[in-house]
């Protein structure tokens, strides 16, 4: 049985928060404003990027500090950036046309070289989420909305060959929400994904829909977090870094800054 649990909880209002459950909000710098996806880089950082530039940020969990910032290409190449995902140094960031770019971690201030491919979903969705995956080197690729066929109401998930680097045209997964999100099914728009080996878990988050899934490493959807409207305007991603910290990433409305939240992982 799906297990429904409350609203994530998270003080805001300053630039680092810290409530009486270790929950802390972290606003960063005008930088990254439209912050977008989110990848562990280490136990104590994330590496993030924003929307619309190839530049990647580490970005401290504890007070949000940026350690290093280096750019894909020179100048920075630029499009419309939607998920990243980080195997060590080795990193791949993909566009919502299905377009991804592989690479290493920079130095700080370094302009790093890319290989750019097709991954082919962009034929069939448009994409807002990019994460590692339970098969060795292969990515999973979150849909937002199905370009083709009727899948309102269907969490539709890619699977792309770090390896082989082939464009594929069949999902991974189409896993149905009216059991896990009843009416609101046909709201979830994924903004996110990330695969946390620590658990064998697979979590899915939508700004559209404002909702955590939780699947297993089979796809299957284990838990459901509804998520604040109020703490967070719009998460666009998500990672869990240290194995036990939860890192939520909002893009900041027009004047307000985005920001990082942090909880304690899993979530009670």
């Amino acid at each position: 049985m799906i297990r429904l649990l409350v609203a994530l909880a998270l003080l805001a209002g300053c630039s680092h928060h810290e409530d009486s459950n270790g929950a802390h909000y972290i606003a960063l710098p005008d930088s990254l404003r439209e912050i977008s996806g989110l990848a562990s880089a280490s136990a104590d950082s994330v590496f993030a990027h924003d929307d619309e530039r190839g530049i990647v940020h580490e970005i401290s969990v504890d007070d949000g500090e940026v350690i290093r910032s280096f750019a894909l290409g020179n100048p920075a190449i630029e499009a419309d950036f939607e998920g990243i995902a980080a195997d060590g140094n080795r990193l791949w960031m993909i566009t919502s046309e299905g377009a991804i770019f592989a690479f290493r971690a920079g130095a700080n201030g370094a302009h790093v070289a890319y290989e750019e491919y097709d991954s082919g979903v962009g034929d069939s969705c448009e994409i807002e989420g990019l994460s590692l995956s339970a098969n060795p080197d292969s990515l999973l690729i979150a849909c937002k909305r199905m370009l083709q066929g009727p899948r309102r109401g269907t969490l539709v998930i890619y699977e792309w060959d770090t390896r082989r680097r082939r464009p594929v045209d069949t999902p991974w997964r189409e896993i149905g929400l009216a059991e896990a999100l009843g009416e609101e099914s046909g709201e979830f728009a994924p903004s996110g994904i990330e695969w946390l080996p620590d658990y064998n878990q697979i979590l899915v988050i939508a700004a559209r829909g404002r909702s955590m899934l939780v699947l297993d490493e089979g796809g299957r959807i284990v838990s459901r977090h509804r998520i604040s409207a109020g703490r967070h305007p719009q998460p666009e991603g998500v990672t869990v870094v240290g194995s036990n910290r939860l890192v939520i990433a909002d893009e900041g409305p027009v004047g307000t800054r985005g920001q990082i939240a942090v909880y304690r992982y899993p979530l009670r």
